[in-house]
């Protein structure tokens, strides 16, 4: 009986173990930074004028996933380090300085483009 009992334990926790340390967040959308030229201006939500050196654009990339390097930008963006590519994320409050990650990129359009996923 006490065999069982442990068994039935073991199974119920060694799972759960191995979720607790992994994280997923929503991802609402991948850009790509795009340069601009020398004396570009935006102008931002309340009308200001400001300078610009780069936007970042709507980009899709292929469905699939991909182990990564994130790099923590802003709230809820980081850059995807050797690329031009930034991800936004929704509620993800990871400090990410060159952290190993994994995407989960499963549509281009709707809610949510897939998944990043922070494991310790």
């Amino acid at each position: 009986m006490k065999k069982t009992l442990l068994l039935i334990l073991l199974t119920a926790i060694i799972p759960a173990l191995g979720y607790a340390r992994s994280k997923s967040y929503d991802i609402v959308e991948i850009y790509e930074k795009v340069d601009l030229e020398r004396g570009a201006k935006s102008v931002d939500s309340y009308g200001d004028i400001k300078d610009a050196k780069a936007i970042l654009v709507p980009t899709k990339i292929d469905k699939g996933k991909y182990q990564v390097k994130l790099t923590r930008k802003d709230t809820n963006f980081y850059h995807i380090d050797g690329t031009s590519l930034y991800v936004e994320t929704k509620y993800c409050y990871e400090y990410a300085t060159k952290e190993e990650v994994f995407m989960n990129i499963t549509s281009s359009y709707g809610y949510t483009c897939g998944e990043v996923i922070f494991t310790d």
